[in-house]
């Protein structure tokens, strides 16, 4: 009796009462799996929302310097170097402000925000190809390409809205 009253204090109580240990678990888990998914949500809305951003000062950015690119012939080295270096700083800038916060998922972007990209990148591409190379110094052209390689990033804009509206 000595050494049963020696190994218990007198100030602590002592729970006797059965403890469901499932129920407290479940009940953890639960609650930490709604955290997990809240945050998970949180982070695909701000990833999203600067995603659709970047997008979209994209397809503004690109359209501006192919119209400006029409403009100059291909003689005309200093201007359309000036235009680029623009061009150029404004991505910077978009990618500084925007793409810091656009989620990754494991395998990279998301898959919207590639098929955006990959499409602005194939439109740019046949733009400038073209526009460089059989017409140059054609406002018209340049005009008309810019508008059609705005479209991939102002779809994946509106895709990636889709996202922050829920």
């Amino acid at each position: 009796m000595l050494a049963s009253m020696s190994d218990h204090d007198d100030h602590s109580p002592i729970d006797d009462s059965p403890v469901d240990r499932d129920a407290i678990d479940r009940d953890a888990a639960g609650a930490q799996l709604h955290e997990a998914r809240a945050a998970t949500r949180r982070v695909a809305v701000e990833g999203s929302a600067s995603a659709s951003a970047w997008l979209t000062g994209l397809a503004a950015a690109s359209a501006v310097y192919l119209a400006a690119l029409g403009w100059f012939a291909r003689t005309d080295e200093a201007e359309v170097l000036g235009v680029s270096l623009a061009f150029a700083a404004v991505l910077g800038v978009l990618a500084v402000v925007h793409l810091r916060r656009v989620r990754a998922s494991s395998l990279g972007f998301s898959r919207r925000f590639g098929t955006a990209m990959g499409a602005w990148g194939a439109c740019f591409a046949a733009s400038l190809g073209a526009g460089l190379l059989i017409f140059p110094g054609s406002v018209a052209f340049f005009a008309v390409a810019g508008a059609i390689t705005a479209v991939p990033p102002l779809w994946g804009s509106l895709r990636e809205l889709v996202v922050v509206r829920g």
